[in-house]
C-alpha cells in the first residue's frame, strides 16, 4: 500500500525546482531514476525504496481535479501541473519525506499539495 501526495503546480516543474524537492527529502537518502527520468525513486541508505516521484503531467480539463481529488480542490481551478509521490505505507517517515517533497515543490510554483494539510493531519 502506499499513501499519496500530489504537488498541484502552476508553472511545469523545470529541472533546478525538482533537482530542489527531491533533496529536500534529506541528504542522508539515495535518489534513482528510471524510464528515462519520468519515475525518481528516494532509498534509504540499505538501498529500500521509500518514495516514488513520477514526472508532471499537465492537466486542462475543467472539473478533472474535483473528480480525481474531490471538490475541495475545485479553487485550485487548471490548467496545472500534476507530481504525484506515493510513499510506502509500511515504512516509518516515508509519509512524511513525500510530504516535504510535495511541499517544497508546490511551494516554488505556486501550487498547493492534495490533500490539503488539515485533511492529512
Amino acid at each position: 500500500m502506499t499513501v499519496d501526495f500530489v504537488a498541484l503546480c502552476r508553472s511545469m516543474p523545470d529541472v533546478e525546482s525538482t533537482l530542489t524537492a527531491l533533496l529536500a527529502a534529506g541528504p542522508e537518502l539515495r535518489l534513482s531514476s528510471y524510464q528515462d527520468g519520468a519515475i525518481f525513486e528516494i532509498r534509504d541508505e540499505a538501498g529500500r525504496p521509500l518514495v516514488a516521484v513520477e514526472g508532471p503531467l499537465l492537466i486542462q480539463v475543467p472539473g478533472e481535479l474535483s473528480r480525481l481529488l474531490g471538490p475541495e480542490v475545485e479553487p485550485v481551478g487548471v490548467p496545472v501541473w500534476w507530481v504525484e509521490a506515493r510513499a510506502a505505507s509500511a515504512r516509518e517517515g516515508a509519509a512524511d519525506i513525500a510530504r516535504r517533497v510535495t511541499n517544497t515543490l508546490a511551494g516554488r510554483l505556486n501550487g498547493v499539495v492534495w490533500p490539503l494539510e488539515e485533511e492529512s493531519s
